[in-house]
Formats: C-alpha cells, sequence, structure tokens
C-alpha cells in the first residue's frame, strides 16, 4: 500500500488486514466465488484475496446498461469493503483502537486509486459515500465480540499457514455470519 498510514508493519498486521478483507466478502455474499486467501503476497493485498475466473465485471457490449451498472456497483461495494474492513480488523480487533482521520482519508484515496479506470464510472462523491456507508456497516460490525474472536483465530490461521481455502475461511466465519 502507497499510503504510509495503511502500510503493514508486521506479518501479524499483515494477517489481520487479509482476515478483515475476508470478513468482507463474507459480509457482501461473495464467498460462493472465493479461490483462496493468502498473506503470501509481495508487501500489498492486492492479491491477497483470489476469486475464480468470470467473477469480476468485463465489459460486454451486449449486456444491458442496468445490469452492466448493477454490477459495476456490486464490485465497487465488494473493493470499498474488503478496504475498509482491512483497516478496521488491524485497528479495532488487533490494535483494540478506532480508525484515525488520518486512515479514514488514507482509505478514501485507496478507494479512489482502485477504482481509477474507465471501467469504473463512478465520481469520487460517489465512491465517498459508498466508502462512508462502509465504514458505518464495518464500525458496528467490528465492535461485536463474536467478530473479534472470530478475526483473531481467523488470522491466526493465517499467519500459520498462510494460505487458506474457502472452506477454511467459511469455517473460521461461520460464527459471525448471524451479524452480517
Amino acid at each position: 500500500m502507497k499510503n504510509k498510514h495503511l502500510r503493514y508493519t508486521s506479518p501479524t498486521d499483515k494477517s489481520y488486514g487479509v482476515a478483515g478483507m475476508a470478513i468482507a466478502v463474507v459480509a457482501y455474499d461473495a464467498q460462493d466465488a472465493l479461490a483462496a486467501v493468502t498473506i503470501d503476497t509481495d508487501g500489498g493485498t492486492a492479491d491477497a484475496i483470489s476469486f475464480h475466473p468470470g467473477f469480476h465485471y468485463i465489459p460486454n457490449q451486449r449486456m444491458s446498461a442496468k445490469t452492466a451498472w448493477n454490477e459495476i456497483i456490486a464490485e465497487t461495494r465488494l473493493t470499498a469493503g474488503m478496504i475498509v474492513a482491512n483497516a478496521m480488523s488491524r485497528s479495532y480487533v488487533q490494535h483494540r483502537r478506532l480508525l484515525s482521520e488520518a486512515v479514514t482519508s488514507a482509505l478514501a484515496e485507496a478507494l479512489a486509486e482502485a477504482c481509477d479506470s474507465e471501467d469504473n464510472p463512478l465520481e469520487r462523491d460517489e465512491l465517498d459515500a459508498m466508502l462512508r456507508s462502509n465504514i458505518d456497516f464495518f464500525d458496528h460490525l467490528f465492535q461485536i465480540s463474536a467478530v473479534h474472536s472470530a478475526t483473531h483465530a481467523l488470522a491466526q490461521d493465517l499467519a500459520t499457514r498462510h494460505t487458506l481455502s474457502p472452506a477454511d475461511i467459511l469455517d473460521h466465519l461461520a460464527p459471525i455470519v448471524r451479524y452480517l
């Protein structure tokens, strides 16, 4: 991650971040498309969560505009959720503190950067609203003690095994599904 407020400080920190991203995948009901979760990536987490081929939106002129728009929104919402849940897992669960204003600003920049392509027509104010919605949702979620327990267990398993299957992820997160 380019922003100093979002950089990982240790392998444990990265494990908590990736665990948060996995929670976002389950929260947005994308677990069926999940292929693997790993902390064995070069520095960042862009490749930490891998999805099955065909999951990501691919522009198609035969697709209706409404369907294309809905796919763009869903994928952007998931991206925003993964960015926010990564930071909140590290901050709320690992360090037991709320997000600072600097981290919140860094999240907005990270989302804008992640969505900076001609395939994503969302404006900055739309991205900011999506980010705020995710911050509100995950703020409530990461204040639940069962979520803390599941996140600790998932992060520890990631730190030990480095790569987990979708079934492993779902086993760890089963106790929190009712809060999603």
